[in-house]
């Protein structure tokens, strides 16, 4: 249980981190260009790209490299925790790129149901407002999975082969 909880707290910790920078940057960036690119986005599309170049990708590379480098994200450093191989050692691209794809699949799907075809806060009511469960369901899946794991493999970790330890 101890694990589970230590594991909850680390993403909650980096996507706090992440979110802080990011939101920081995209607030800079709107005061520097006088609103640019931000007031020419209409069509749900265009603010689906720039949310996946300006948010998602970043993110991704974040959880990504710290995983496959160090082994840790800042999240799992200050908890003490290590993602690895069934073996012990460090993951590879693959591992790191799956286990993220994985893990950040209910936001991304989030952001294309909300952005797409036209965004929600533009329209009066969505064709299909009960997609937004869907990510919503993954995220409720992904933290069962875990709990029943005892926070030692999560649904990312299957895939990728990884495991999360405590050191």
């Amino acid at each position: 249980m101890k694990l589970f909880l230590k594991r909850l707290i680390a993403y909650w910790l980096d996507i706090i981190f992440i979110a802080f920078i990011l939101i920081f940057l995209q607030l800079l960036m709107y005061k520097i260009t006088s609103g640019f690119p931000f007031d020419y986005l209409q069509r749900g599309i265009e603010i689906e790209i720039w949310v996946l170049l300006s948010m998602s990708l970043p993110v991704w590379t974040y959880f990504i490299t710290f995983e496959m480098c160090k082994q840790q994200t800042i999240g799992k450093r200050l908890l003490k925790l290590r993602v690895m191989n069934k073996d012990g050692s460090k993951i590879n691209f693959y591992q790191a790129l799956c286990r993220t794809f994985i893990r950040l699949l209910p936001w991304e799907l989030t952001h294309v149901i909300i952005l797409v075809p036209q965004p929600w806060w533009s329209i009066e009511m969505p064709k299909n407002p009960y997609l937004i469960l869907i990510p919503n369901i993954i995220l409720v899946l992904y933290i069962v999975v875990l709990f029943f794991n005892r926070g030692k493999t999560g649904i990312h970790d299957y895939f990728a082969h990884t495991r999360v330890k405590e050191i």
